[in-house]
């Protein structure tokens, strides 16, 4: 015994069986669903560039901070005497 659940839609606080509503008001439906699918993509897509924007935004600045780092070491070695 399977039964087939009927689709609803709610429109103004009002629930509709989706078969029983017009092919024009069918389509309205799909594209409000397509609409709001594509937005939570672009907001997964934004959250996920936003963690990789931050991410490379960090390995700029510590690239720096190494090459501090490096020119440090070769300045502490320029002022030791050399061996003869």
């Amino acid at each position: 015994m399977s039964e087939t659940q009927e689709r609803k839609v709610t429109i103004d606080k009002t629930e509709y069986n989706f078969d029983e509503l017009k092919q024009e008001q069918q389509i309205l439906v799909e594209h409000i669903e397509n609409c709001r699918r594509q937005k939570a993509n672009i907001a997964f897509q934004m959250d996920r560039e936003n963690v990789a924007e931050g991410a490379f935004a960090k390995m700029l600045t510590e690239s720096f901070e190494e090459k501090e780092e490096v020119k440090e070491e070769k300045e502490k070695f320029k002022g030791s005497p050399k061996d003869a």
